[in-house]
């Protein structure tokens, strides 16, 4: 091989080396991306609350202690099934005992009183109308026998002395009328002696009444029927009136409350379908309806307008409970042969929505018209073409428009 085959073939070589050397560089500079094809089909359009929707309840009843008292005995458990009126706990009923005793004592001696005073008043009228008539009697006749007197002792045929004994015993016996009158106008008072001890009687009685219903308190029952959810105290706790100490939860009346972003009020309406998730079931989807919509907006600082809605699921699940997370769609329209893309996969910025392609090995930023849109997926009206390969990784260091790219295997 002459001196000049033998320099091209090197040149040659060292070209194929340079040129593998370049395409290996440009390959190891590619960032890898995940890719999902914009799709054409059926989109079901849903309004997903502000946030994480609630398992609520009105059929519920905070149980509170309206006596002060120790718990004596706590019957039922977390869990247990109870109907209206079962006993859920016991409270020491030594002292409610005593005040009933002592309020029965008291309104029998009130009513002793009033017994007595009630003989006493129609003795003591007849007495007193007695006594006026004597003294009336005894006025009138010392009077005539004064005035004869007088008579005689102007005539002079009876002596000074006899005049003066007769003008004293009218004075006495005209003391005695005043003095029986009296004791008459007294009566009066006496009948509302009457009425007091009848009031005294009367409240005596209450004090009684409310004693017992004390001591019925001293039970503690259930006001509806439902399940035990909480049971906050246990036997030789001190409670006072207003300590809670059970709530009860009817689990039929459960539905599910979330808030809505004012802006698609428009949207909803009575009787819409939807559908929920619950994480204890995350792959499972359950139906429900939407049977309540607030009439008022939540006005809250620092915080978006929302506006309350209350769905009821079709077959609640037996695992649902009172405060659980729940994930809402509210299904308000149904659209068919669309484009549409991953809802992740589309960014807003200055107004302006895009998403990113992955197009001859090139990352490209396509800014697209978006249209209706769900919890999932989102409408494109303009700006892409079925097929096209949208980036779904946007969390890939060096995203941006121009980066050369490979799809991830």
């Amino acid at each position: 091989m002459s001196l000049f085959r033998k320099r091209l073939l090197l040149v040659a070589i060292v070209a194929a080396i340079a040129v593998a050397a370049i395409f290996y560089y440009r390959q190891s500079q590619r960032i890898e991306v995940e890719t999902t094809p914009a799709k054409r089909g059926d989109l079901v359009i849903t309004v997903t609350p502000t946030e994480t929707g609630t398992v609520d309840t009105d059929a519920t009843a905070l149980v509170k202690a309206e006596i002060a008292a120790q718990v004596k005995e706590v019957t039922v458990a977390e869990g247990d099934v109870v109907r209206a009126g079962d006993p859920l706990m016991r409270l020491d009923a030594d002292d409610v005992q005593a005040k009933v005793a002592l309020a029965r004592a008291n309104l029998e001696e009130a009513s002793a009183r009033l017994a007595s005073a009630r003989i006493a008043l129609p003795m003591e009228k007849a007495r007193t109308a007695a006594a006026v008539a004597q003294a009336r009697a005894r006025f009138e006749d010392a009077k005539q026998k004064y005035d004869k007197r007088k008579q005689l002792y102007e005539r002079r045929l009876i002596p000074l002395g006899e005049m003066e004994s007769s003008a004293a015993d009218f004075d006495a016996a005209r003391a005695a009328l005043e003095q029986a009158q009296a004791n008459l106008e007294q009566v009066p008072v006496q009948e509302n002696q009457v009425k007091v001890a009848q009031a005294d009687v009367e409240q005596q009685a209450v004090q009684l009444r409310m004693a017992q219903l004390n001591l019925g308190r001293a039970i503690i029952r259930a006001p509806v029927g439902g399940t035990v959810m909480e049971l906050p105290v246990r036997a030789g706790e001190l409670v006072q009136p207003g300590t809670p100490v059970a709530r009860i939860t009817h689990m039929e009346g459960l539905y599910i409350k979330a808030l809505v972003d004012e802006v698609d009020l428009s949207r909803l309406a009575l009787g819409q379908p939807a559908e929920i998730t619950f994480d204890t079931l995350p792959d499972r989807k359950f139906a429900a309806t939407l049977f309540e919509i607030s009439p008022g907006v939540s006005v809250e600082k620092l915080k978006s307008r929302n506006v309350t809605v209350k769905l009821k699921l079709a077959v609640p699940p037996a695992f649902l409970r009172p405060g659980m997370s729940a994930d809402v769609e509210i299904i308000v329209d149904r659209v068919k042969n669309v484009l549409y893309v991953p809802a992740q996969t589309v960014m807003s910025r200055d107004k302006e929505q895009f998403v990113y392609v992955l197009e001859e090995g090139q990352i490209a930023k396509r800014a697209i018209e978006a249209g209706r849109s769900n919890w999932d997926y989102i409408e494109v009206r303009k700006g892409l073409r079925e097929g096209e390969q949208v980036i779904a990784s946007l969390d890939v260091e060096g995203l941006k428009p121009d980066v050369r790219a490979r799809r991830k295997e």
